[in-house]
């Protein structure tokens, strides 16, 4: 069953410096869906990173309203933020952003360590978490032992172990190989099945296949919501 989970309301970004004024983001409407996988994409500079940076907290918006699941989002306290950011949203990047100096299943477990639970049990979720991602037999290997493909499953490991209602992807697979960018959008395909909302930023035209709805941003606006990846060609 699809339910709303973000919403955002004639939400604007402007960026002053100087006597320069940038619209980054340009009265937005548009709402998010768990069962989904919703690709944001457009040209560089278009707005796709600071869309994904309103959705998933990181920075407020000038103008307009941010809900999450019915709760208004503009007055919340950075500290009670970050507590959503924690328990709620999974994030994975397109450089994975793995800690180097500790093995695979150490990296996934880093967000429950935050948390707060115990060493014991975050052992057990994040272990659980590699072998969703295919990755068992790769738990104490150190990220420069693994590919490419295998960081980002490391990295999606880490987003999934909290048990996150939505993930939020900025450019998984434009550091992958084709093979590779098929395996981890198959598993974020699965992921959104799974009663998440999966949002990925992506130039990727090869990812419209994977895509529930596409949502194009240009110079600032959304342009086009698109529910059919068929109605985009």
């Amino acid at each position: 069953m699809q339910q709303g989970i973000v919403t955002l309301k004639n939400v604007k970004k402007i960026y002053k410096t100087g006597d320069s004024v940038i619209t980054a983001l340009d009265s937005t409407n548009v709402s998010f869906e768990t069962n989904k996988l919703t690709l944001i994409m457009g040209p560089s500079g278009s707005g796709k990173t600071t869309l994904l940076s309103i959705l998933g907290f990181v920075i407020y918006p000038t103008a307009g309203d941010v809900f999450y699941k019915e709760t208004h989002v503009n007055n919340l306290k950075e500290s009670y933020l970050a507590q959503l950011r924690l328990h709620e949203i999974g994030f994975v990047f397109q450089q994975f952003n793995l800690i180097e100096p500790l093995n695979a299943l150490e990296n996934v477990m880093q967000p429950l360590i935050l948390q707060g639970i115990t060493k014991k049990e975050a052992i057990v979720l994040a272990s659980r978490a590699l072998e969703e991602v295919g990755l068992s037999t790769k738990m104490k290997t150190l990220p420069k032992r693994l590919s490419g493909g295998q960081k980002q499953r490391v990295a999606i490991a880490r987003a999934l172990v909290t048990n996150p209602a939505m993930i939020l992807c900025d450019e998984p697979t434009a550091s992958l190989d084709a093979k590779s960018a098929t395996s981890i959008m198959q598993e974020l395909k699965t992921l959104a099945s799974k009663n998440k909302a999966v949002i990925i930023v992506t130039h990727d035209l090869r990812l419209r296949k994977y895509a529930d709805k596409v949502i194009y941003v240009e110079e600032g606006k959304v342009s086009d919501v698109i529910n059919n990846e068929q109605d985009y060609k």
